[in-house]
């Protein structure tokens, strides 16, 4: 993966992945010890709901690491509603709670780099809200600006359904089609992207379908799947923020919140790593881990990286060990030795998965 550019800064705030798939996921598989990608730790930490005894967080850019410590001490500090209120999730997203705000951030101890890195960040911000300061929250501020210019008071309608079946009808029937196939023939490609986040870094496409088809027939999904009002990441295309509770990400959610501080005040250990996905291979080699979560990092590996990261993975897992690889644009052709795809037996989960642009396989080791 390039990461001289795309990850010199904050990247994700918010996250770019409903989690909320796997913490269902690790209800099944109940996992002891587990390796993730950290993101900024709403794709980590959530994790923790299941109570394993170890989590190990990596990144290969400080500042992901540090947010995701930082909504680590959040989760051990503070009751439910001063988290929402903290970060800055509805029903406290509309107001300013700055005062608030800097008040729980002082109470919080944190490792004096951590602190000092978000004093700066929020007093250049007068301490609003952090969801939506990465770079990737920031574009989708801008391309959603473009979204409700074009569709005009319809941006809204699609959020106001409770009801599946009504949903899909209004999507098929009375939705602005021409609108919406404009605006992802506008937004949804390579220039637009590097323009406004990738800066050259954007991956390399092997999927079949042309970009247009791609993120038209992802949406498509996402809209006749589930409820535009509880996708976050739906919320973000046409709001550049998150509207309504329902689209809350899984760590808002209270009974997940309450297990997460469960096992972070008890038993769960977290280990955050600033290492890339081979280094962390050959550390972790022979650890019995049970559950790898790599995020779409593979879909940034070309030749022998992308050929040979599973069967290092391999190396890391106990005997039934899990991975789960999201691909986005790019499906890594990787080596499949020893390794089980077990997809097909969680697909209802995967239909579920509140964001679509991603396709998720998952491999378990050969027993």
């Amino acid at each position: 993966m390039n990461s001289k550019q795309y990850f010199s800064d904050l990247n994700y705030s918010l996250g770019n992945e409903d989690t909320g798939f796997e913490v269902e996921l690790l209800k099944e598989l109940k996992p002891k010890k587990i390796l993730s990608i950290a993101g900024c730790g709403s794709r980590l930490l959530p994790l923790t709901a299941c109570a394993p005894d170890l989590v190990i967080g990596l990144d290969v850019a400080i500042q992901q690491l540090y947010i995701t410590k930082l909504r680590e001490e959040c989760i051990k500090t503070f009751d439910h509603n001063d988290y929402l209120l903290f970060w800055g999730f509805p029903p406290y997203g509309a107001y300013d709670y700055g005062s608030k705000r800097k008040k729980l951030f002082q109470s919080l101890k944190l490792e004096a780099d951590v602190k000092d890195y978000f004093t700066s960040l929020f007093e250049k911000h007068s301490y609003g809200p952090l969801l939506y300061l990465g770079k990737w929250e920031k574009t989708f501020a801008i391309l959603s600006q473009a979204v409700r210019l074009l569709l005009g008071k319809e941006a809204k309608t699609l959020f106001e359904f409770d009801q599946l079946d009504e949903q899909i009808e209004y999507y098929h029937s009375k939705f602005p089609m021409k609108k919406w196939k404009s605006i992802i023939f506008m937004l949804g490609n390579k220039s637009v992207f590097n323009a406004l986040l990738y800066r050259g870094d954007f991956i390399k496409k092997n999927v079949p379908e042309s970009h247009f088809d791609y993120y038209f027939e992802n949406f498509q999904r996402l809209f006749t799947q589930g409820l535009a009002r509880e996708s976050f990441f739906a919320h973000l295309c046409f709001f550049g923020k998150l509207i309504h509770e329902d689209g809350n990400t899984i760590e808002a959610d209270e009974a997940v919140y309450v297990q997460m501080q469960k096992a972070l005040r008890s038993k769960t250990q977290i280990d955050l790593v600033s290492l890339d996905l081979f280094s962390a291979a050959d550390k972790y080699k022979g650890h019995n881990l049970d559950f790898l979560s790599l995020s779409d990092v593979p879909s940034y590996f070309s030749g022998e990286s992308e050929r040979l990261f599973l069967q290092k993975c391999k190396e890391t897992l106990s005997p039934e060990g899990v991975i789960v690889v999201r691909s986005y644009l790019r499906e890594p052709e990787a080596m499949l030795d020893g390794l089980v795809d077990i997809t097909p037996k969680f697909g209802h989960l995967i239909a579920r998965e509140r964001v679509q642009m991603y396709r998720i396989k998952i491999y378990q080791r050969g027993v």
